[in-house]
């Protein structure tokens, strides 16, 4: 038996991996045991994921003596520790007024605020301290390219015999963009990449932040982008040619009076709609030509997509439009959460075995059984019995209207509930998609996604692929998000997870439950979780977000609960 141990530990969604014999055992970001959303590494002011090593090491009974090598997801040293602080800074000002640095970055508890302090004293110390444990407790540690910790996290996982690779982040150890090829067992040696101040990934967060999102709040300037107008007036702060483009960061600093919005609850004007709209348009034309690029040079067919850019549904849908692209598969942890995994499976390669497996799901945290289902719902004093079938009742719940806490199984990976840790809604009923946003605390302009039957998503999408983990966006057919308002966006797309029987059949039989009874093979789903919190992890945390919301029932493995202690 060979044990890999995969660790990010230096920025942000710091997480661990365990593999055996080239398979995954688990994964967990840090965030989902110590309830910190986007939980900070290293390098940020933090600390590496202690929480998520134990958690593997209990849950699979391993020890120190039985891991014969950890991976890190950095390959960092003194030079590129202070170059990162000069980059940003330099960087930071040439894109933004110190203005909207101070009030929009520092003033937003934006955690990469803290790349000053944790460069230094996160790398300094605080990194060669982990990485002096590292060494003492195990066989082998591995320090790994990021970008090649992103690469193998979706080539090594894909099923692909040969890919192209591409990889669109904010920032690696010193480059934002990685063009790879996936031969077999083997990554190349980066085929181009792009330095800090060509990131892709920062244009997209500046104009994230100028627009009052956020840090993390990427998910939101691409869902305003659809109802938005592209303007060239704006393009320029992307240049994109023939298999190559340009950041202009000055052309973004003089976006800033155009697209500032200081406050969440400033009015959003279609002047920052139409800007939405255009960087994301331009995003979607330079990953064509860089994935044309690598088309033109290997002739695969097929793309691998990773870092924090992979998660924006409307480029990977786009890439997987053109002509040029068979199949493509996007790490669902397409951030730097994914890393760990990448970083032990790239460590199972360099061993001297075939690190090749395919991912059909992202269920790899705690579960929990029955009785301590059921323990947890005594204490809190709620209302529940026993289903003999569960899922069906959940479908009849959801015919009727009824929000629903969907806990069942071992938790997801990655940013985005597949049907282990879900709120659920009727997608028919027009109401619903405000219901869940007021839920969420979310605004009630940005669009919920639908979990769709596999074997229905046909009937409802134009060019309809699997999407299994909630990384591409369809057009509906024509009149068919019309029968599913609250999942149909304004521009008529869903960003959809197709579910499979085999993958996941209580969410499959719930779902399959709900058509009996409506005709719509299609549910809303939305992660479990208020805005300000991570999913749900446990089921105490599960019984916690149900008491502080809306939600109307909590289906918890067999167990259905209720506030009132009757059906509605």
């Amino acid at each position: 038996m060979t044990y890999v141990l995969g660790i990010n530990e230096l920025y942000h969604d710091i997480s661990a991996a365990l593999i055996k014999d080239g398979e995954v055992l688990g994964v967990i970001e840090e965030e989902r045991l110590n309830r910190s959303k986007h939980t900070p590494g290293l390098c940020w002011g933090g600390k590496e994921p202690e929480l998520s090593i134990q958690w593997l090491f209990d849950t699979f009974g391993v020890k120190d003596s039985d891991i014969d090598a950890v991976a890190l997801s950095y390959d960092m040293n003194g030079y590129l520790a202070v170059k990162t602080i000069v980059d940003a800074v330099v960087s930071n000002m040439r894109r933004m007024t110190l203005s909207n640095i101070i009030k929009q970055r520092i003033g937003s508890d934006d955690p990469a605020a803290n790349v000053v302090y944790g460069n230094i004293v996160g790398y300094f110390y605080n990194r060669k301290r982990f990485l002096s444990q590292l060494r003492r407790r195990f066989k082998r540690v591995f320090e790994i390219k990021h970008h090649l910790c992103h690469a193998a996290s979706a080539f090594r996982m894909s099923g692909f015999e040969k890919s192209n690779i591409l990889i669109v982040d904010g920032l690696g150890e010193n480059h934002s963009t990685s063009l790879y090829i996936g031969e077999g067992n083997t990554i190349s040696k980066p085929i181009r990449q792009y330095s800090q101040y060509q990131s892709m990934g920062m244009l997209y967060k500046t104009i994230t932040f100028l627009l009052g999102f956020g840090y993390f709040g990427d998910g939101k300037l691409m869902g305003l982008s659809s109802y938005g107008e592209f303007d060239p007036k704006y393009e320029n702060m992307l240049e994109v040619s023939r298999h190559h483009y340009k950041v202009n960061l000055e052309q973004i600093k003089k976006i800033g009076p155009f697209a500032r919005r200081y406050k969440a609850n400033e009015p959003i004007l279609q002047e920052h709609k139409n800007i939405a709209k255009t960087v994301q348009t331009q995003l979607e034309r330079a990953a064509v030509q860089l994935a044309d690029y690598l088309y033109k040079i290997t002739g695969y067919r097929n793309l691998c997509i990773a870092g924090g850019v992979g998660l924006n549904c409307n480029m990977n849908s786009a890439l997987l439009s053109q002509d040029f692209v068979d199949d493509i598969f996007v790490q669902p942890g397409a951030m730097d959460m994914g890393t760990a995994i990448g970083g032990a499976l790239e460590a199972y390669a360099m061993l001297g075995y075939e690190s090749k497996t395919r991912l059909k799901t992202v269920a790899y945290g705690p579960s929990f059984t029955e009785d301590e289902i059921e323990t947890a719902l005594k204490k809190a004093g709620l209302s529940y019995y026993k289903s003999s079938d569960a899922p069906k009742e959940a479908g009849q719940m959801l015919a009727d209207n009824k929000i629903i806490g969907w806990f069942q199984g071992r938790m997801e990976f990655g940013p985005r509930a597949l049907g282990y840790r879900t709120i659920m809604g009727n997608p028919c009923n027009s109401e619903m998609k405000d219901l869940v946003n007021k839920v969420k605390s979310r605004e009630l302009w940005r669009p919920l996604a639908p979990s769709v039957l596999y074997e229905d998503t046909g009937d409802w999408f134009e060019n309809a692929a699997d999407s299994s983990f909630m990384t591409l966006n369809f057009k509906y057919k024509e009149g068919m998000g019309d029968k599913v308002p609250s999942v149909k966006h304004v521009d008529n797309t869903a960003r959809i997870q197709t579910v499979h029987e085999d993958e996941n059949p209580r969410y499959h039989r719930c779902i399959s439950e709900f058509k009996r009874l409506t005709g719509s093979s299609m549910i809303m789903n939305t992660s479990f979780n208020r805005r300000i919190e991570p999913i749900v992890c446990s089921i105490d945390d599960a019984i916690t977000t149900f008491q502080k919301t809306a939600i109307d029932y909590l289906v918890a493995g067999d167990f259905i609960a209720s506030k009132n202690g009757k059906k509605d």
